[in-house]
């Protein structure tokens, strides 16, 4: 399941693209020097990383643009050829554009607007889709703890939800989170629930983003200063509570 951080990503990138296309490489016309690419179609073998964040990177057959590597976004439709042809040789088209926000992992990326396989390729089943999961009803609150492995190497955020004496499943419909451009980490509620209490590794510094017990709070943790002092696995979580503001919960 691709996670609200990607989700991010997409819209922030929509906002930073350029309008102006034409040249092979993004930038490399003098007269506009930070304006998107054509169009163009390339060749190699598709990766999925399933880390703290979730992307796609395209190994290129041949370095393009400076790149042995790009990264890969389906702005404008679904991402299910890059879900189900991840781990395939890949022929991808679309323009190419420097990164410049923190969400893209690449120095460049691809808006891909086509792709098709190369050679023998068996497509994966797409993610699980959890948009539509929902709390309990009879659930009043729950502890939300968070395994992190902020080391380098893919390493995915592990979740275990408890509530009402018991494990709560799945724990999408309870908790998400995000790791923004700036490598801050927030924890979230379900709707119509908020955030009672933080805590964790005390190196990631966990506290509130807000008043707790408001709609307006989330659990805000900071991974990057917890690694700048060597410590990598961290232990981090939060509780959440029926929204006491909300009459209707």
């Amino acid at each position: 399941m691709l996670n609200a951080t990607r989700v991010l990503a997409l819209v922030i990138v929509t906002g930073l693209t350029h309008g102006a296309f034409g040249q092979e490489c993004p930038g490399s016309n003098a007269a506009a020097p930070n304006t998107a690419s054509q169009a163009r179609t390339l060749e190699g073998q598709l990766v999925y990383h399933d880390g703290i964040r979730q992307w796609f990177e395209l190994k290129l057959d041949e370095p393009q643009c400076g790149q042995a590597s790009i990264q890969l976004l389906e702005m404008d439709s679904s991402a299910e050829d890059l879900e189900t042809l991840r781990g395939c040789r890949v022929r991808s088209r679309g323009r190419l554009d420097y990164a410049t926000t923190g969400y893209i992992t690449l120095d460049v990326f691809q808006d891909v607007s086509a792709m098709e396989p190369v050679g023998a390729c068996v497509r994966q089943p797409r993610f699980p889709d959890f948009t539509a999961a929902r709390p309990d009803p009879s659930i009043r609150a729950y502890r939300v703890d968070m395994q992190i492995d902020y080391g380098p190497g893919d390493h995915p955020v592990r979740f275990e939800v408890q509530g009402a004496g018991r494990k709560l499943e799945p724990w999408q419909a309870y908790a998400s989170y995000m790791l923004t451009g700036g490598f801050a980490l927030y924890g979230y509620c379900a709707e119509g629930f908020v955030t009672d209490t933080v805590f964790g590794t005390p190196a990631a510094q966990p506290s509130h983003f807000g008043d707790p017990r408001t709609p307006w709070d989330w659990a805000a943790f900071d991974p990057e200063t917890a690694a700048s002092n060597g410590v990598w696995n961290l232990q981090l979580g939060y509780t959440c509570i029926r929204d006491p503001a909300d009459p209707e919960r």
